[in-house]
């Protein structure tokens, strides 16, 4: 995996009244393409974020913005990923 972007990742969880969302700015990651509505992002080092996390928000720095709900996902000291539903588009999709 390439990790050839600059983005902040938010994780949060919505699993009561109090959104609880961790900002972790300034993370190298990878965007993948699952599937037209899966998307995975790889990332290096490690993330903070709530205790249940339900759903990830990464913005690169060219300001595109991808969110959706946390399907799965492996963390380890040097990094991991997160596979979350979304439908949009990755750069490579849109040709950037």
């Amino acid at each position: 995996m390439l990790y050839k972007y600059t983005a902040t990742v938010t994780v949060s969880d919505d699993l009561h009244e109090d959104v609880e969302a961790v900002e972790n700015p300034g993370i190298k990651i990878g965007l993948e393409a699952v599937s037209e509505t899966l998307k995975k992002v790889h990332f290096i080092n490690t993330l903070a974020a709530p205790d249940k996390p339900t759903h990830i928000c990464v913005t690169l720095e060219n300001g595109l913005s991808y969110y959706g709900p946390i399907v799965n996902g492996h963390a380890e000291l040097e990094g991991g990923w997160i596979a979350f539903e979304s439908d949009m588009l990755t750069p490579e999709e849109l040709g950037l």
